[in-house]
């Protein structure tokens, strides 16, 4: 039996309606499940739970093949798994979170990323990662959108600065042959739309609507299309490992239906093996090329950003390759899916994907200087 870790990991995420209080209920319980391995004290907790004035937290863990719920102590560690979806969304978990520190000082697992405006500012700094990034600017409305499409063969792309899942994203074309403005995207709901205006100017006003007073980025249009239309692209998961080093953890296709916008997998996307989808697509050599490349720009990458933001445990990169061969970084997210790994059938990736989150925790617990 291995002797007891010193310390606690808490994680953190979101209330549910659903048979269970809380979100992610298979995940989080293989988490549990891992920990029970080494002898860690890990549970689940959601923001409205913490109350001030009290020594214990009301949490779930999972034992004996059930969940228990019972009072915890203060976590040592939080592994942050929740997502806000409004600004009264991130006040309860910054409140959470204060109360939390005036009691107990915690470590993070890993820090969130500052959003997608400002993980690109960062990594624009590096030689040798900028040449991968697209073009992006700050959206600010139908003015500075008609001068893009302008410079920009017609088409922009706009995206949230703080979305996930390819949701409220607008792939924005004007042609000169009639001057209509064709917009296609995902809605809040993630469905797909399409939308064709006379002019440049319905359009541009019913943009602003659906944008409203969301933070957008403004982005060159990517021609990131399989032979057969499926928008694509190659997420990889890095993490940190038992001895707190980062690591390539797996890599995987994530193809979105034809003639789609976006390539998510929760917006109805389908994974597959990088080599063989790529190698149907540009051939073996030159995909072995590009699988060397991204793992190089992937292996760069978290480092890089730790320096900005502080210490990270996990990143999923996407990578997007164009029809030329050209290799584009799309977005880096601190609170990556791993979903793709066991749809392809590569259970080693999926099970090291669960389990590095503890091994790392442990790490953090048993390098603690001990009182």
């Amino acid at each position: 039996m291995n002797k007891p870790i010193p310390g606690t990991v808490g994680i953190l995420v979101d209330e549910s309606s659903g048979p269970l209080p809380f979100t992610e209920p298979d995940f989080c319980r293989k988490l549990c499940m891992i920990g029970r391995r080494y002898n860690m004290a890990i549970y689940i907790f959601c923001p409205t739970w913490v109350h001030s004035g009290k020594n214990l937290i009301p949490g779930f863990t999972y034992e004996n093949g059930s969940w228990i719920k019972k009072m915890f102590p203060f976590p040592d560690i939080i592994y942050d798994r929740f997502f806000s979806r409004d600004n009264k969304h991130q006040r309860l978990k910054q409140r959470c979170l204060s109360l939390l520190t005036d009691n107990h000082p915690f470590v993070y697992l890993t820090r969130g990323l500052a959003g997608k405006w400002a993980v690109y500012q960062a990594l624009c700094k590096s030689k040798e990662i900028a040449p991968y990034l697209p073009e992006t600017i700050q959206y600010t409305g139908a003015i500075q959108l008609a001068d893009w499409l302008s410079s920009h063969g017609g088409e922009a792309f706009l995206k949230p600065q703080h979305g996930t899942h390819g949701k409220r994203t607008l792939h924005v074309k004007i042609t000169n042959m009639d001057d209509r403005l064709r917009v296609r995207g995902r809605s809040g709901n993630n469905t797909i739309f399409r939308r064709i205006f006379r002019n440049k100017a319905d359009g541009f006003e019913w943009i602003n609507k659906i944008t409203g007073k969301r933070n957008y980025l403004l982005q060159q249009y990517l021609q990131l299309n399989s032979s057969q239309e499926e928008p694509f692209d190659i997420r990889v998961l890095m993490q940190k490992n038992q001895n707190g080093l980062w690591s390539l953890t797996g890599m995987a296709v994530r193809a979105g239906r034809r003639n789609s916008l976006t390539s998510n997998l929760h917006g109805g996307g389908t994974a597959y093996e990088v080599l063989p989808f790529l190698g149907r697509e540009l051939g073996t050599t030159v995909s072995n090329e590009l699988i060397h490349l991204i793992t190089q720009l992937s292996e760069r990458i978290p480092s890089y950003l730790e320096s900005y933001f502080g210490r990270l445990a996990e990143l999923g990169i996407d990578f997007g390759v164009d029809k030329e061969g050209k290799v584009w970084i799309l977005e880096v997210n601190s609170k990556p899916g791993r979903s793709s790994f066991s749809q392809i059938g590569d259970m080693k990736s999926a099970r090291r994907s669960i389990e590095n989150p503890i091994h790392y925790a442990r790490y953090l617990l048993l390098s603690r200087p001990r009182e």
